[in-house]
């Protein structure tokens, strides 16, 4: 019996995994418990959501950069 291709959600959580995987030992991405499936839950929601509006581009930025560099001034 041959295995099913993998889908495009596979290939993109793989692909995701290895560059995450790097980023933290980098010592890019400290947080404790960061997954692929969370970040790419993540940016789906904000596609969504920046989807609805009416500045939908500028808004997704905005939303992603909040969500990257958190919402503490510097």
């Amino acid at each position: 019996m041959r295995a099913d291709p993998p889908g495009c959600h596979d290939m993109i959580t793989t692909a995701g995994d290895v560059l995450l995987s790097r980023a933290q030992a980098a010592d890019v991405v400290r947080r404790p418990g960061v997954t692929i499936t969370r970040l790419l839950k993540l940016v789906g929601a904000i596609a969504l959501t920046a989807g609805h509006d009416v500045d939908g581009p500028a808004e997704a930025d905005l939303l992603l950069t909040t969500a990257i560099d958190g919402v503490r001034t510097r």
